[in-house]
């Protein structure tokens, strides 16, 4: 059936599908007891399922969908061509970005949630059950995997890779073409930098800063303030203690653990389930052996 556009603006629920032109030529597609709100804007083409909700002053881009049960509130923007899946939800002020996509939640009614004032880049890519905190920035083409959660001020660039149950604590920065691996916890102002890569179940400490380029292994520990240089590798189940230094290029094997304080040199190599005792410093390009002791 037909109804005005001042009658869908009061947000009356209709009882069946209906058709309006809002922004432009071309049709637009609202279904039963969805709710467009006052001043609310749906683009060209744009899909509206049943009972999904546009908050007040909200603007859908031309061809943009809402999935069924899709909650977008009050002020947020959908850019053209973005799909938002069934029983999503857009906070205040958030803006999806052309082409952007959050998936369909699994278990039904397990939403993704996207907090207010969040921003999702071009052909950024979140999947269900994810959380993206208030502020929070997922830069174009990056991508945050099931269940995943990026606290409120945390960034994600361009590329970026968050796999699945993957954390990103509040003011966090994951760089361009980064990758975090499932289960991995960045902590609060941690920072993870371009082409890095922290494997599944690994940890970065508060402040903690993994450079260009660097490898954290599966379960490895960088406390917090640690900094781990470029193209360093820090292997699996290895600790980097608080404030500690691994300069670019070093090497950490499996099981090592380097104390609170202590510093390994560029190119310096620690061999599996070695030990660097707090404070203590490895020059550039020094080796020490599997299980070897260096003390405080």
């Amino acid at each position: 059936m037909d109804i005005s556009f001042g009658r869908l603006l009061r947000g009356i629920a209709t009882p069946a599908c209906v058709v309006v032109s809002l922004m432009g030529s071309g049709t637009v597609y609202a279904g039963h007891a969805s709710v467009v709100r006052p001043a609310a804007q749906i683009g060209s083409n744009g899909l509206f399922r049943p009972s999904a909700q546009i908050g007040s002053n909200g603007l859908v881009r031309p061809s943009a969908q809402i999935g069924s049960n899709g909650l977008f509130r009050p002020s947020a923007q959908i850019g053209s061509n973005g799909l938002v899946r069934p029983s999503a939800q857009i906070g205040s002020n958030g803006i999806i970005r052309p082409d952007a996509q959050t998936f369909l939640p699994m278990p039904k009614g397990m939403s993704a949630l996207v907090h207010p004032s969040a921003q999702i880049g071009s052909n950024g890519l979140v999947r269900p059950r994810a959380q993206i905190g208030s502020n929070g920035v997922i830069r174009p083409d990056a991508q945050i995997g099931s269940n995943a959660l990026a606290r409120p001020d945390a960034q994600i660039g361009s590329n970026a890779i968050v796999r699945p149950d993957a954390q990103i604590g509040s003011n966090g920065v994951v760089r361009p073409d980064a990758q975090i691996g499932s289960n991995a916890l960045a902590r609060p102002d941690a920072q993870i930098g371009s082409n890095a890569i922290v494997r599944p179940d690994a940890q970065i400490g508060s402040n903690g800063v993994v450079r260009p380029d660097a490898q954290i292994g599966s379960n490895a520990l960088a406390r917090p303030e640690a900094q781990i240089g470029s193209n360093a590798i820090v292997s699996p189940d290895a600790q980097i203690g608080s404030n500690g230094v691994v300069r670019p290029d070093a090497q950490i094997g499996s099981n090592a653990v380097s104390r609170p304080d202590a510093q390994i040199g560029s190119n310096g190599i620690a061999r599996p389930a070695a030990q660097i005792g707090s404070n203590l410093l490895m020059r550039s390009d020094a080796q020490i052996g599997s299980n070897s002791v260096m003390r405080p």
